[in-house]
Parts: structure tokens; sequence; C-alpha cells
């Protein structure tokens, strides 16, 4: 895992994870269940527009598009509420990719909090090295793309990516 300061106070990783390797999670505080903070979802354009954002630098690098995927978006959005509702900011174990997401052979994730529009989101991914290896992985063709805003207007973020 790679951790890198993007912007003032806005920390963001980047993960990649071939099939032949686990992460192993810790169970912390947060694991345990806590009272559902009300958050929002980022609307689906704020979402298709990450995804255009992202296609559009694959594309300027010679790498073919991403397409929406069923399970990675699964994955997004289900850790992007959470991240959302605890404020706790950390990535997913990628083990279950495996096990749910039929036939893929490697997983990553991107994660960000505090942008709030698409292309500052996208632009701060490409310019950290973990964050833009994943977008222009050859190796990745199914995507899943979450936005949450918390309850104190943070917007949180996840780039699920499988192949």
């Amino acid at each position: 895992m790679r951790l890198q300061t993007l912007a003032a106070g806005v920390l963001a990783a980047a993960l990649v994870l071939p099939a032949a390797q686990t992460v192993a999670h810790a169970s912390t505080a947060s694991d345990a269940p806590t009272r559902a903070a009300t958050v929002k979802p980022r609307s689906n354009a704020w979402e298709k527009q990450v995804l255009k954002l992202t296609n559009d630098r694959r594309r300027a690098h010679g790498v073919r598009p991403l397409k929406a995927g069923r399970c990675p978006d699964h994955f997004a959005e289900t850790w992007t509420r959470h991240m959302a509702r605890t404020h706790d900011f950390e990535h997913q174990s990628l083990t279950p990719f495996f096990k749910r997401c039929d036939g893929i052979s490697t997983a990553g994730e991107n994660i960000a909090y505090g942008y709030q529009t698409p292309r500052a989101l996208v632009s701060a991914w490409m310019h950290s090295a973990g964050h833009r290896a994943n977008i222009l992985n050859r190796h990745f063709h199914r995507i899943g793309v979450s936005g949450w805003r918390a309850t104190n207007g943070v917007t949180y973020a996840t780039q699920d990516f499988v192949g």
C-alpha cells in the first residue's frame, strides 16, 4: 500500500493486489456496529464523470477504456458509504473480490476524500504514482466508482478495479 498526501490535510492511498496475494485485515473499533450517520450518495452523473475522466486518461496513454462492472461497483459503493459514515479512511480487503467477482486475476483500489469535483479527484489520483498506476494498469478491464458525502460535507470516493 502506498500513502501520499495529495492536498492540505487530504490523504489518499492506492493498492493493487494480484490474485495470488492476500491482504491481512486487522479488526478495529470501526469494524464494530456504529450509529449510522446520515450520508448521501453523490449523483450518478458525478460517478459517470469520474469514469469518463478516468477513461480519457487511459485513452491518452494508449490504454483501452474500462467498462463499468456490477461486481466492482458493489464493492466500491459499499466501502465508500462505510468510509463516509465512520470517517475511516483505509482500504478494504480485496480478497473477497476473488471470491465474488467471476474470472478475475487481479484487483486494485483507489480511495480519496475531500475532493468535491470529479476533475479535481481524477487529477489528484493522476498526480500520485500509485493511483496513476491503477488507472493506467493494462490488466484492469472493469471498474466500480462510488462517491458519498458525509454529514460534515466531505466527499469520500472509491475506484475498484478488476482484471
